[in-house]
């Protein structure tokens, strides 16, 4: 089954990539939970795709220019999948460019992604999906 994790996982980040709404949903469990960063001013949970895509367009509103997210990092623990999204932003009103690189925990269930716990430091992320340095 892991395989497929994977694979779901990398049709995940294309969907979004290329703003499909539906492929995007259709890889979640009905019951996705979305669990932003502790430093974000939202702090979920966000239940449900709907609830995650709408959560995640509105931070793509501060950044409107940014490339595809690519997978950085990638390890594959079967049904926890530990990645690293990376991609160059450029602010809305500043016109500044930043680096994003996030970490997350995806958790899957019957291969659909039905948790995602995101990290602005490495080793959280690691701790969370029970993976050591």
């Amino acid at each position: 089954m892991s395989e497929e994790n994977v694979q779901a996982l990398r049709e995940w980040v294309d969907a979004y990539n290329r703003g499909d709404r539906r492929a995007w949903a259709d890889l979640m469990d009905p019951e996705l939970e979305t669990l932003p960063t502790p430093e974000w001013p939202e702090s979920g949970p966000f239940i449900g795709p709907d609830a995650a895509w709408d959560f995640y367009m509105h931070f793509e509103e501060m950044f409107p220019a940014r490339e595809a997210y690519e997978i950085t990092e990638l390890i594959d623990a079967g049904d926890i999948l530990f990645v690293c999204l990376e991609t160059p932003m450029r602010g809305r009103a500043s016109a500044a460019e930043v680096g994003f690189k996030l970490w997350c925990v995806h958790t899957l269930r019957d291969g659909r992604i039905n948790r995602i716990q995101w990290f602005s430091e490495r080793c959280d992320a690691l701790e969370a999906a029970g993976l050591s340095d």
